[in-house]
């Protein structure tokens, strides 16, 4: 019986074979890996992931972190379902997330103060170490600017401090920034970053804070509608769903005004109008996600439950209005657990 000859591909020099596969949707990584144990190596090598960069051939992925009884499991949103990653089953609580990258930075523990620090690499979907952040802090939120993560959060009762990520050298930066404003309250807070400068929402105020003038200010404007951790940026947007009006709304920082997101379709309202849900925004690329979940679910209940997801691209037209489309809109089924933030991540 004689031997079949090698496949053309991989008798190629590896350079090249990274120029193809580097070309191939990220999805079929998980086949490629079967027809040879260097293809196996080649498809989770750095280089391969390199390659696609170059060759803007990135591919943005939707991670769900979900908690569990002993931490987080990851899902990521493909063709209208969750496919979970079963090699990450324990990943560490924590309070906050930013996706910077490839990768998904967390900090914080979930119930009292911690330094906890820790990355989860979503080429190979393992999870890594960082250095303890050098103070302990409870109801961290986080953003990324710069090449750096800024985590805000509280030391104490009534101490409110940030403290800052390098993400290129992955150690934190010396000293504690201090607010000249602290809010009110400090339950829930959110962040985002837009135009330069970081938002910090805790209800009922919001504060800003501009890293290159080492400045803090308000913005009243800002502050006038009920935004939090419902909302999301797109191109230096900020957009939240109104529950009380019905409306997606828009709030451009360099002109401190609100807008409303034009050319949805009305159905796509009627459908929250009818279910007790909670109507959640999320970046994806450029484009925004509008996902919305059933309030109160049943304890301990084993049966899957279904989401909403729109997926919205955006337009701005003359005059700076914004125009929104409905690529899709469908229900997703998951696992009925705790649902956190969906991350957004280059891959």
């Amino acid at each position: 019986m004689t031997n079949e000859p090698p496949s053309l591909i991989t008798s190629l020099p590896d350079d090249i074979v990274l120029d193809i596969l580097a070309r191939v949707p990220r999805w079929d990584y998980p086949t490629l890996s079967l027809v040879s144990k260097h293809f196996q190596s080649l498809v989770v090598s750095p280089e391969i992931y390199s390659r696609r960069s170059l060759l803007r051939c990135t591919e943005n992925f939707l991670y769900v972190l979900v908690l569990s009884k002993r931490g987080y499991c990851l899902y990521i949103l493909h063709r209208k379902a969750f496919v979970h990653i079963s090699s990450l089953s324990d990943i560490p609580y924590c309070e906050s997330f930013v996706a910077v990258g490839s990768r998904i930075y967390m900090f914080g523990g979930v119930v009292g103060v911690s330094s906890n620090a820790f990355s989860i690499d979503c080429r190979s979907h393992t999870v890594e170490p960082l250095p303890h952040m050098p103070i302990c802090l409870a109801h961290t939120v986080a953003g990324f600017m710069d090449e750096k993560i800024y985590v805000f959060g509280q030391c104490s009762m009534k101490s409110m401090v940030m403290v800052v990520f390098n993400t290129k050298t992955h150690m934190w930066e010396p000293g504690l920034i201090k607010p000249d404003i602290s809010p009110e309250i400090w339950e829930f807070g959110f962040m985002v970053v837009m135009a330069d400068k970081i938002y910090i929402r805790s209800n009922p105020s919001s504060f800003i804070y501009a890293p290159k003038e080492s400045k803090w200010e308000t913005d009243e404007m800002l502050n006038s509608k009920n935004w939090g951790n419902d909302s999301c940026v797109v191109d230096d947007v900020l957009y939240y769903y109104d529950s009380y009006e019905d409306r997606l709304r828009a709030y451009d920082p360099k002109q401190k005004c609100w807008g409303v997101v034009k050319g949805l379709d009305e159905e796509l309202f009627d459908e929250i109008r009818r279910g007790p849900y909670w109507p959640y925004t999320a970046c994806f690329g450029r484009n925004l996600l509008l996902y919305f979940y059933k309030r109160y679910q049943e304890p301990r209940s084993r049966t899957p439950s279904k989401i909403w997801w729109a997926e919205i691209s955006l337009e701005r037209r003359q005059g700076g209005e914004i125009w929104g489309k409905v690529e899709w809109c469908d229900r997703v089924l998951y696992e009925q657990s705790e649902f956190a933030m969906p991350v957004s991540v280059m891959v």
